[in-house]
């Protein structure tokens, strides 16, 4: 199945407005069992409709759930877009298909396994599946990489609002790119891990309070410095605000701290009352 999300601000009943807070409850499972779902972060409405499509043949390829996770920016958003190729559509005789069992051995679809052997196996082959998207499926972008000491990641509209402050940012001598991840699900772990290499800080832009960020922190495992800006909510950070953290970071010296989100939400009071 295909499953769209237009994640928006919470807890509880929240508002429209939009947020990135479904990271954990999508990218980490979304339900019961060892499962992992397929995620994919648009940043604009022509990468959404560009993404769609895509969802559709992984979920058929993997037999697995697909996810196009975007904010409410992106949900309400209007803008010109490219509509692909329309093609053909092909009707094919999948082999797990209920389609009638006359003639041949009856095929029963079930996630009803009592024993928990049987259900080990099923994990288990759900778990080697999810090895080959991690293998096959890895997506983002990257944007002034080649030469930055400081690295912005950020997805959606994070990551989008963020390139506005990476180029303003460069107009000023500052050595930043960024790093977009489109695969959120499956993270790409070790491309983050070899940008952290060459960068002596990274700085983590989300619409929540740091969800993105753990998988970050996985990927650099201690060696890099990492900071984190993050508006909850409903808001979005405007890209001056971007713009104005990396040019603290850029000048300040780097600093491995065990939890950069609380850092970061000491620092939120001046930024809110602002």
């Amino acid at each position: 199945m295909v499953l769209v999300n237009v994640m928006r601000g919470g807890p509880g009943l929240g508002n429209i407005a939009p947020s990135q807070g479904d990271y954990n409850q999508i990218c980490k499972g979304g339900g019961h069992g060892d499962y992992h779902p397929i995620v994919l972060a648009p940043a604009s409405v022509q990468e959404a409709v560009d993404l769609l499509p895509l969802a559709f043949d992984l979920a058929e390829k993997y037999l697995t759930i697909a996810c196009l996770l975007l904010d409410g920016s992106i949900g309400q958003m209007m803008e010109p877009v490219q509509l692909p190729p329309m093609r053909p559509v092909q009707r094919r005789a999948f082999p797990w298909a209920t389609t009638g069992s006359e003639g041949r051995t009856r095929r029963v679809l079930s996630s009803i396994y009592l024993e928990a052997v049987d259900e080990e196996k099923t994990n288990i082959r759900l778990l080697k599946r999810w090895q080959q998207v991690q293998e096959n499926e890895i997506r983002y972008k990257e944007y002034y990489l080649e030469d930055a000491e400081v690295i912005v990641v950020g997805f959606g509209t994070a990551g989008r609002v963020a390139l506005s402050a990476v180029r303003a940012a460069r107009e000023q001598g500052i050595k930043v790119g960024l790093f977009r991840p489109v695969t959120v699900a499956p993270y790409p772990y070790a491309r983050v891990a070899e940008l952290a290499a060459q960068a002596k800080t990274l700085l983590v832009v989300e619409m929540n309070a740091g969800q993105m960020l753990e998988d970050v922190r996985l990927a650099v495992n201690g060696r890099t410095p990492i900071e984190f800006y993050g508006r909850l909510g409903g808001v979005v950070p405007f890209p001056d605000e971007i713009l104005g953290e990396i040019q603290r970071v850029a000048h300040e010296t780097p600093q491995i701290v065990d939890d950069p989100a609380k850092v970061w939400l000491q620092r939120m009071d001046d930024v809110v009352n602002k």
